[in-house]
């Protein structure tokens, strides 16, 4: 946390807002609060501040919420693979070579583990791996069915595998990460509402919420001292990360709190992105 003195002074310096979606910039019903949309839309037509996502969900599971707040600069989807704008110009995309999506599905089909492939702006799945639309809860998400995913494997931004066996995942995450990450990050981490389900993503090296940042930072022309940051959840620990105004909603976990330069009032289901804004727009020249 800052001075309430600082944190006036750095406002006023903000250009741009990355917010993450879930559990920040929506509701529990997946709905935007009515002062995030007023503010979001007067901080771009009067105070030229312009405002974007950085969220795991695929792009076009989100162009409704950019479309409601008259957003019109590219969005982080993919957790960082697709930087895309919503006239469909891509300023970033970071795609998996064939030949790691083909081990990914050799090493999930000798383990028993289940895959899907986001390939462009859908996930795919065969009908085989169909249990993972049941336990990925990616909102607003479009699935795929597909007969082989080697039809695929020439524009995959992410892989996802699941698994009931935390030793499983654990080995094919390392197998993925050999050697030392040149060519994937493969991230493991235990399903939030399905304790029994161990998840597994693999992006393209290097790809992430904070490199997303710094090439929208640059594409804009921003440096990070004009940025600020919005989350609630550990993957936003990436963009916390970046020296940008770190911003927690009520209802973040306490590690994003204890990184966070200002904590709303108020939750995701309170509007407290609105909070937010509201306060951005009135400390902003």
């Amino acid at each position: 946390m800052i001075s309430s003195t600082e944190f006036k002074k750095r406002l006023s310096q903000i250009k741009l807002v990355v917010t993450d979606v879930d559990g920040t910039l929506t509701n529990d019903k997946d709905e935007l609060g009515d002062e995030t949309i007023y503010y979001a839309r007067k901080l771009q037509s009067e105070k030229g501040i312009k405002i974007t996502f950085a969220t795991q969900r695929i792009h076009s599971s989100v162009v409704k919420y950019a479309e409601q707040m008259d957003i019109n600069i590219p969005l982080m989807t993919v957790n960082g693979a697709l930087i895309k704008g919503l006239n469909g110009t891509v300023v970033s995309k970071s795609v998996i070579p064939p030949r790691k999506v083909l081990k990914a599905l050799k090493l999930a089909k000798y383990h028993f583990v289940r895959i899907a492939i986001c390939y462009n702006d859908v996930i795919l799945y065969t009908e085989d791996n169909s249990v993972l639309k049941d336990y990925m809860h990616r909102i607003g998400t479009d699935y795929v069915l597909v007969k082989d995913y080697n039809d695929y494997i020439d524009d995959v931004v992410e892989i996802i595998m699941l698994g009931n066996e935390k030793k499983v995942i654990k080995h094919i995450q390392k197998k993925l990460n050999f050697p030392y990450k040149l060519f994937l990050t493969a991230k493991y981490y235990r399903s939030n509402s399905n304790l029994g389900v161990f998840h597994l993503e693999v992006r393209k090296s290097g790809t992430s919420k904070r490199t997303g940042l710094y090439k929208i930072a640059k594409y804009l022309k921003v440096n990070k001292s004009e940025i600020a940051v919005v989350g609630d959840w550990y993957n936003d620990r990436e963009l916390f990360e970046c020296g940008c105004l770190n911003i927690a909603v009520q209802n973040a976990v306490p590690e994003i709190k204890h990184m966070a330069h200002f904590i709303t009032k108020r939750t995701n289901n309170e509007d407290g992105l609105g909070e937010f804004l509201k306060l951005l727009y009135e400390n902003t020249p």
